[in-house]
């Protein structure tokens, strides 16, 4: 679970760790936006490509949201695409969820632990202003996202950077952390490289002035209009053309499904993020999908100590609800072959999946109401859970009232409209249920934004378990082959102790053209960059 952006992406804890989080984890869920990324054990699936790469002229982009910024620094998670075209990352992550080079030559961890991290620059790069990209250059605008209080900043916050030569640089951590350059690729705003130049007058770096990166791409302020399209030009000086798939990118606001879908049958559109609603049209009018069921819904069962809810304080009535719960039959009803029922917060091939934790919590009325009924509540109780009328959160929370009705569990709904209301509503101790949306993570990410107490938004109650917390502070801490394993054992400690009830993951849909290649995607990279994308012949 993590944000939310897109419809698919910003509405997700993938944002989430805070106030800020709350709101990018649920305007992902809106607007379809999740970073997310781990490593993948997924190979990438994707478009058909047509024939071999070619030079590209124009492509043309369609998202459903305009981007809250044209900063890296201040920029949500859902607003990363329009970024990451002229802002050049630290490293890359690929379709396939592999972290390769970009303004990073080579990189390692130091030591044991994963507190520090040693990077090597690419020598001779250049900003899109003339300046050189050099370890001073590169400090600074990590010093700048770390207190520019953007929603992103939180990962840097203990961290010390210190250039230790021209194009040579360390980045020492308080706290371990074994994906940092995951989240200094294209996909997280961070690890987006501003000049000098633009740091100096950072105010400027809006959609009415250009950019100030070393990206391949130059944004084209006289050829754009904010909230409707954004206009960028390939940078001449970039230090690797094979990467500047176009001439020119542009990527245009759209939110209606279909209209996204006419203008793609005229060529209007090459390529469009949108949700699972508008596959039927799209594949109607020859456009390949491409997707993966990234984005959680069901029910976030925060008050486990019973302070609100007494019942709820009882692992017995927690897994009574995941019991009670037809996932197959409401996925089916609500989402049809969109949809992906699970009882794990993660997708097949994330960080901590389990095939043997999927066959938790069959659909048993009877053995839901044998744990009611063992806890001292044969006769079920009254949940007051809180929706939201965006995303099908309140449609979801109704049919799960529906199923926990069969088994004496009255859920009373109560659904707001203003997202500002949604996350205040989750950390108020008010509701001790939430239905809602979250971005699947890696298990690092999710722990910081959804399970561990500092991640407020989604933890409104502070849940903690000391089993849990030493769980995720040795992964954290630990080489990814032993990290693998104590992944699954977190999310084993999740579902088995029912913190959640969660019924299906829905995808990030992905539409596209004949003749369009690179459009793939995968667990460790659910989120197709633009950077990828190329014409095929």
């Amino acid at each position: 679970m993590h944000r939310f952006d897109s419809p698919a992406r910003r509405l997700t804890p993938r944002a989430h760790r805070t106030a800020r989080t709350g709101l990018i984890a649920v305007c992902a869920a809106l607007s379809l936006t999740l970073t997310a990324c781990g490593g993948s054990k997924n190979a990438a699936t994707g478009a058909k490509d047509t024939g071999k790469a070619v030079p590209g002229d124009t492509l043309t982009v369609a998202e459903q949201q305009a981007p809250t910024a044209l900063n890296p620094g201040t920029a949500d998670l859902g607003s990363v695409d329009f970024t990451m075209l002229s802002y050049e990352s630290l490293f890359y992550l690929s379709p396939e969820g592999k972290v390769e080079p970009a303004l990073a030559k080579s990189w390692k961890y130091v030591g044991s632990g994963n507190t520090e991290l040693s990077i090597t620059l690419r020598p001779g790069v250049k900003f899109s202003d003339g300046t050189a990209v050099t370890a001073d250059a590169v400090k600074a605008s990590l010093e700048y996202a770390k207190k520019a209080q953007g929603n992103q900043a939180h990962y840097l916050t203990d961290a010390t950077i210190t250039a230790t030569g021209p194009l040579a640089l360390t980045i020492k951590l308080a706290k371990a952390n074994p994906i940092l350059p995951t989240l200094l690729t294209q996909s997280y705003g961070i690890g987006q490289i501003i000049s000098a130049k633009g740091l100096a007058d950072a105010k400027s770096l809006t959609p009415t002035k250009t950019s100030q990166g070393a990206g391949p791409y130059i944004y084209q302020p006289s050829d754009s209009v904010a909230g409707d399209h954004y206009t960028y030009t390939a940078n001449p000086d970039y230090y690797d053309k094979s990467k500047q798939h176009y001439k020119k990118i542009v990527i245009r606001i759209v939110q209606n499904g279909q209209t996204a879908v006419n203008a793609m049958k005229t060529g209007q559109i090459d390529v469009y993020k949108g949700d699972y609603t508008s596959a039927s049209s799209a594949k109607s009018a020859g456009m390949s999908t491409v997707g993966l069921p990234v984005i959680l819904q069901g029910l976030s069962l925060i008050d486990r100590k019973g302070e609100v809810s007494k019942p709820l304080g009882d692992v017995r009535v927690r897994q009574a609800i995941n019991y009670a719960i037809d996932r197959e039959a409401v996925t089916k009803a609500l989402l049809g072959s969109s949809g992906t029922p699970t009882v794990q917060t993660v997708i097949k091939g994330g960080d901590g999946y389990s095939d043997e934790l999927a066959k938790e919590y069959p659909y048993d009325p009877a053995k839901a109401k044998q744990l009611l009924k063992e806890a001292g509540y044969p006769d079920g109780f009254t949940l007051p859970v809180l929706a939201a009328t965006f995303v099908g959160f309140d449609t979801m929370a109704q049919a799960i009232a529906g199923q926990l009705s069969k088994v004496g569990i009255k859920v009373k709904v109560t659904a707001v409209t203003s997202i500002t209301s949604f996350v205040e509503n989750q950390t108020n101790k008010k509701y001790p249920a939430v239905s809602g949306g979250f971005t699947e993570e890696p298990m690092y990410l999710e722990g910081l934004d959804l399970f561990m107490p500092g991640s407020k938004v989604f933890n409104g109650f502070g849940s903690s378990a000391p089993e849990l917390t030493s769980l995720f502070n040795k992964a954290a801490a630990a080489e990814p082959a032993e990290r693998a394993e104590l992944d699954q054992q977190m999310q084993e400690y999740l579902v088995k102790n029912a913190w959640y009830a969660p019924v299906a993951f829905t995808p990030v849909n992905y539409y596209v053209r004949p003749g369009i290649g690179g459009v793939k995607v995968s667990a460790g990279a659910p989120f197709v960059s633009p950077l990828a994308i190329y014409a095929t012949k």
